[in-house]
Protein backbone atom coordinates (compact mmCIF):
# COMPACT_ATOMS: atom_id res chain seq x y z
CA UNK A 1 0.00 0.00 0.00
CA UNK A 2 1.50 3.33 -1.07
CA UNK A 3 2.41 5.82 1.66
CA UNK A 4 2.44 8.76 -0.75
CA UNK A 5 -0.11 11.49 -0.10
CA UNK A 6 -2.55 12.34 -2.88
CA UNK A 7 -3.24 15.94 -3.91
CA UNK A 8 -6.63 15.65 -2.20
CA UNK A 9 -4.97 14.58 1.08
CA UNK A 10 -2.60 17.54 0.84
CA UNK A 11 -5.47 20.01 0.38
CA UNK A 12 -7.38 18.49 3.31
CA UNK A 13 -4.31 18.84 5.55
CA UNK A 14 -3.84 22.42 4.36
CA UNK A 15 -7.46 23.22 5.27
CA UNK A 16 -6.80 22.03 8.84
CA UNK A 17 -3.82 24.39 9.01
CA UNK A 18 -5.86 27.33 7.71
CA UNK A 19 -8.60 26.77 10.27
CA UNK A 20 -6.08 27.28 13.09
CA UNK A 21 -5.15 30.74 11.78
CA UNK A 22 -7.46 33.58 12.83
CA UNK A 23 -7.04 35.44 9.53
CA UNK A 24 -8.68 32.59 7.60
CA UNK A 25 -10.99 31.26 10.33
CA UNK A 26 -14.19 32.94 9.07
CA UNK A 27 -13.87 31.74 5.48
CA UNK A 28 -16.35 29.23 4.14
CA UNK A 29 -15.27 25.86 2.78
CA UNK A 30 -15.18 27.02 -0.85
CA UNK A 31 -12.93 30.00 -0.08
CA UNK A 32 -10.63 27.88 2.09
CA UNK A 33 -10.29 25.38 -0.74
CA UNK A 34 -9.30 28.14 -3.18
CA UNK A 35 -6.57 29.34 -0.81
CA UNK A 36 -5.42 25.76 -0.21
CA UNK A 37 -5.00 25.24 -3.96
CA UNK A 38 -2.60 28.19 -4.30
CA UNK A 39 -0.59 27.67 -1.08
CA UNK A 40 2.54 25.76 -0.26
CA UNK A 41 3.83 25.00 3.23
CA UNK A 42 7.48 24.83 4.22
CA UNK A 43 9.18 23.91 7.50
CA UNK A 44 12.17 25.76 8.95
CA UNK A 45 14.46 24.85 11.83
CA UNK A 46 15.67 27.17 14.61
CA UNK A 47 17.85 30.00 13.23
CA UNK A 48 17.14 28.96 9.64
CA UNK A 49 16.61 31.90 7.29
CA UNK A 50 13.07 32.23 5.92
CA UNK A 51 13.64 35.46 4.00
CA UNK A 52 16.85 37.39 3.44
CA UNK A 53 17.24 41.13 2.89
CA UNK A 54 17.44 41.72 -0.86
CA UNK A 55 14.96 38.92 -1.60
CA UNK A 56 12.85 39.91 -4.62
CA UNK A 57 10.15 37.25 -4.36
CA UNK A 58 6.67 38.72 -4.52
CA UNK A 59 5.08 36.43 -1.95
CA UNK A 60 3.17 36.56 1.31
CA UNK A 61 4.14 34.35 4.24
CA UNK A 62 1.87 33.24 7.12
CA UNK A 63 3.24 31.55 10.23
CA UNK A 64 1.23 28.36 10.76
CA UNK A 65 3.33 27.19 13.73
CA UNK A 66 6.24 28.53 15.75
CA UNK A 67 7.90 31.91 16.13
CA UNK A 68 10.13 33.98 13.85
CA UNK A 69 12.14 37.18 14.27
CA UNK A 70 12.31 40.11 11.87
CA UNK A 71 15.66 41.88 11.93
CA UNK A 72 17.90 44.30 10.11
CA UNK A 73 21.18 42.93 8.84
CA UNK A 74 22.73 46.06 7.41
CA UNK A 75 26.52 45.74 7.21
CA UNK A 76 26.76 49.23 8.68
CA UNK A 77 24.73 48.58 11.84
CA UNK A 78 24.37 46.04 14.61
CA UNK A 79 21.81 43.31 13.95
CA UNK A 80 18.68 43.97 16.01
CA UNK A 81 15.24 42.41 16.29
CA UNK A 82 12.59 44.65 14.77
CA UNK A 83 9.66 42.37 15.54
CA UNK A 84 8.72 38.92 16.80
CA UNK A 85 6.11 37.00 14.83
CA UNK A 86 3.96 34.15 16.12
CA UNK A 87 1.31 31.79 14.77
CA UNK A 88 -1.13 33.67 12.55
CA UNK A 89 1.19 36.60 11.80
CA UNK A 90 2.22 37.35 8.22
CA UNK A 91 5.05 39.15 6.44
CA UNK A 92 6.13 39.95 2.89
CA UNK A 93 3.29 42.39 2.22
CA UNK A 94 5.69 45.27 1.49
CA UNK A 95 7.20 43.41 -1.46
CA UNK A 96 3.73 42.86 -2.92
CA UNK A 97 3.23 46.59 -3.43
CA UNK A 98 6.79 47.86 -3.60
CA UNK A 99 7.81 48.69 -7.17
CA UNK A 100 11.16 46.92 -6.84
CA UNK A 101 9.67 43.98 -4.95
CA UNK A 102 12.81 44.03 -2.81
CA UNK A 103 12.88 43.09 0.87
CA UNK A 104 14.84 45.35 3.21
CA UNK A 105 14.56 43.05 6.21
CA UNK A 106 15.43 39.44 7.01
CA UNK A 107 13.32 36.84 8.81
CA UNK A 108 14.67 33.84 10.72
CA UNK A 109 12.95 31.05 12.62
CA UNK A 110 13.27 31.45 16.40
CA UNK A 111 12.19 27.83 16.80
CA UNK A 112 10.84 25.13 14.50
CA UNK A 113 8.40 26.92 12.17
CA UNK A 114 5.82 25.96 9.57
CA UNK A 115 5.27 28.71 7.00
CA UNK A 116 2.43 28.99 4.49
CA UNK A 117 3.60 30.70 1.30
CA UNK A 118 1.44 32.28 -1.40
CA UNK A 119 2.65 33.75 -4.67
CA UNK A 120 1.78 37.43 -4.53
CA UNK A 121 -0.34 37.51 -7.67
CA UNK A 122 -2.41 34.49 -6.59
CA UNK A 123 -2.95 35.89 -3.09
CA UNK A 124 -4.03 39.33 -4.37
CA UNK A 125 -6.49 37.76 -6.82
CA UNK A 126 -8.19 35.86 -4.00
CA UNK A 127 -8.21 38.94 -1.79
CA UNK A 128 -9.93 40.99 -4.48
CA UNK A 129 -12.72 38.41 -4.59
CA UNK A 130 -13.28 38.61 -0.82
CA UNK A 131 -13.93 42.17 0.38
CA UNK A 132 -14.21 41.20 4.06
CA UNK A 133 -10.85 39.45 4.00
CA UNK A 134 -9.27 42.32 2.06
CA UNK A 135 -10.40 44.79 4.75
CA UNK A 136 -9.01 42.46 7.45
CA UNK A 137 -5.70 42.38 5.56
CA UNK A 138 -5.59 46.20 5.40
CA UNK A 139 -6.46 46.41 9.10
CA UNK A 140 -3.65 44.02 10.08
CA UNK A 141 -1.20 45.89 7.84
CA UNK A 142 -2.13 49.26 9.36
CA UNK A 143 -1.68 47.83 12.87
CA UNK A 144 1.81 46.65 11.91
CA UNK A 145 2.59 50.11 10.55
CA UNK A 146 1.39 51.70 13.78
CA UNK A 147 3.60 49.30 15.76
CA UNK A 148 6.57 50.32 13.61
CA UNK A 149 5.89 53.97 14.44
CA UNK A 150 5.77 53.06 18.15
CA UNK A 151 9.14 51.31 17.85
CA UNK A 152 10.66 54.37 16.20
CA UNK A 153 9.30 56.52 19.03
CA UNK A 154 10.65 54.04 21.59
CA UNK A 155 14.17 54.16 20.12
CA UNK A 156 14.13 57.95 20.44
CA UNK A 157 13.54 57.71 24.20
CA UNK A 158 16.40 58.97 26.34
CA UNK A 159 16.85 56.06 28.76
CA UNK A 160 17.33 52.33 28.35
CA UNK A 161 14.73 51.65 31.07
CA UNK A 162 12.07 53.56 29.09
CA UNK A 163 12.89 51.60 25.95
CA UNK A 164 12.64 48.26 27.75
CA UNK A 165 9.29 49.15 29.31
CA UNK A 166 7.99 50.47 25.98
CA UNK A 167 9.00 47.22 24.28
CA UNK A 168 7.19 45.14 26.92
CA UNK A 169 4.07 47.30 26.58
CA UNK A 170 4.01 46.80 22.81
CA UNK A 171 3.67 43.06 23.33
CA UNK A 172 1.10 43.50 26.10
CA UNK A 173 -1.05 45.80 23.97
CA UNK A 174 -0.82 43.44 21.01
CA UNK A 175 -1.23 40.05 22.72
CA UNK A 176 -2.20 40.66 26.34
CA UNK A 177 -5.39 39.19 27.80
CA UNK A 178 -7.14 40.64 30.86
CA UNK A 179 -7.68 38.02 33.58
CA UNK A 180 -8.94 37.95 37.20
CA UNK A 181 -6.06 38.19 39.67
CA UNK A 182 -6.36 38.18 43.46
CA UNK A 183 -9.09 40.75 44.19
CA UNK A 184 -8.70 42.62 40.94
CA UNK A 185 -7.50 42.08 37.39
CA UNK A 186 -4.19 41.73 35.60
CA UNK A 187 -3.08 41.46 31.98
CA UNK A 188 -1.39 38.19 31.02
CA UNK A 189 1.18 38.04 28.24
CA UNK A 190 1.64 34.41 27.25
CA UNK A 191 4.99 33.26 25.90
CA UNK A 192 6.65 36.55 26.73
CA UNK A 193 9.76 37.50 24.75
CA UNK A 194 13.03 36.29 26.23
CA UNK A 195 15.45 38.65 27.93
CA UNK A 196 17.78 38.37 24.93
CA UNK A 197 14.95 39.23 22.53
CA UNK A 198 13.96 42.26 24.63
CA UNK A 199 17.59 43.32 24.72
CA UNK A 200 17.93 43.17 20.94
CA UNK A 201 14.66 45.03 20.43
CA UNK A 202 15.54 47.82 22.87
CA UNK A 203 19.20 48.15 21.94
CA UNK A 204 20.79 47.01 25.18
CA UNK A 205 22.20 43.91 26.90
CA UNK A 206 20.45 40.90 28.42
CA UNK A 207 21.93 41.77 31.82
CA UNK A 208 20.35 45.24 31.70
CA UNK A 209 16.96 43.74 30.79
CA UNK A 210 17.31 41.26 33.66
CA UNK A 211 17.93 44.08 36.14
CA UNK A 212 14.96 46.11 34.87
CA UNK A 213 12.60 43.11 35.00
CA UNK A 214 13.77 42.36 38.54
CA UNK A 215 13.07 45.96 39.54
CA UNK A 216 9.58 45.85 37.99
CA UNK A 217 8.84 42.63 39.89
CA UNK A 218 10.20 44.04 43.16
CA UNK A 219 8.07 47.19 42.86
CA UNK A 220 4.90 45.23 42.13
CA UNK A 221 4.38 46.16 38.48
CA UNK A 222 4.74 42.67 37.02
CA UNK A 223 4.94 38.99 37.91
CA UNK A 224 6.90 36.43 35.91
CA UNK A 225 5.33 32.97 35.86
CA UNK A 226 7.34 30.61 33.70
CA UNK A 227 7.01 31.87 30.13
CA UNK A 228 4.17 34.22 31.04
CA UNK A 229 4.24 37.81 32.27
CA UNK A 230 1.47 39.40 34.37
CA UNK A 231 1.04 43.16 34.28
CA UNK A 232 -0.35 44.07 37.70
CA UNK A 233 -0.40 47.85 37.32
CA UNK A 234 0.59 50.48 34.79
CA UNK A 235 4.27 51.28 34.51
CA UNK A 236 5.38 54.61 36.01
CA UNK A 237 5.49 57.52 33.58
Amino acid sequence: MSSKKTQKDTVVNMLDVFRRIDFFSDLDEAALNRFAQIATIQNFQHEETIMLAGDTRRAIFFIAKGQAKVFSDSKNSRNSILNLLSTGDFFGEIQLFNESGKSFISVKAEEECSIIIFKGKDFINEMINNQKLFIAFLKETSQKLNKAYMQIASLSMSTIKERIKSCIMQFIEERGIKIPHNNGTAVRLKNRPTQQQLAEMSGTTRETVNRELSALVKNGYIELNGKDLLLLKDFPA
